[in-house]
């Protein structure tokens, strides 16, 4: 099985998680990508949500556990790691390692494309359905709707 490792950031500002429609798979999904040469996990993020985005971010650890060694360096580590199933046309069935982030705009003044939604917790609570760019409607998928609640749950006090 083909398999790559790609990040994927939960945004969250104002008590509300950024989407996007994603046209290769159909579905809701925040910024993320694959990880590219030589880069880690959260550069991957950082760079994903600028690229996607036109924001720049921060990501958000409460990881407590900190190397002192000057050989080390730390890099957070994600909320959790996922295997996706994929089935791409070019590449045909693989998987996706998918670091998952939670992270916050570097900055409150900002403008995103109208590709970009703002979804609250109880809009992913009560699986509210938001148009696509073709007129149909359809909820967040089930890991985006739980992964987002949490997202939101442990940076709500960050953007007030």
């Amino acid at each position: 099985m083909i398999r790559h490792f790609t990040s994927t950031v939960f945004v969250v500002f104002e008590n509300k998680i950024a989407l996007h429609w994603h046209e290769k798979v159909n579905m809701w999904l925040p910024p993320g990508g694959h990880v590219d040469n030589n880069e880690d996990p959260i550069q991957t993020a950082i760079r994903e949500c600028k690229e996607e985005m036109g924001i720049d971010i921060s990501i958000f650890s409460d990881s407590s556990y900190k190397f002192t060694d000057d050989n080390l360096k730390n890099i957070y580590p994600p909320e959790t790691i996922l295997i996706e199933n994929v089935n791409d046309n070019k590449i045909g069935p693989h998987q996706h390692i998918d670091f998952i982030y939670f992270g916050y705009p570097n900055y409150s003044k900002f403008d995103l494309n109208s590709e970009w939604i703002w979804v609250n917790k109880k809009d992913l609570i009560d699986e509210v359905e938001f148009k696509n760019p073709h007129s149909k409607y359809f909820p967040p998928p089930n890991d985006v709707k739980i992964l987002g609640i949490e997202a939101l749950l442990k940076l709500k006090n960050l953007n007030k």
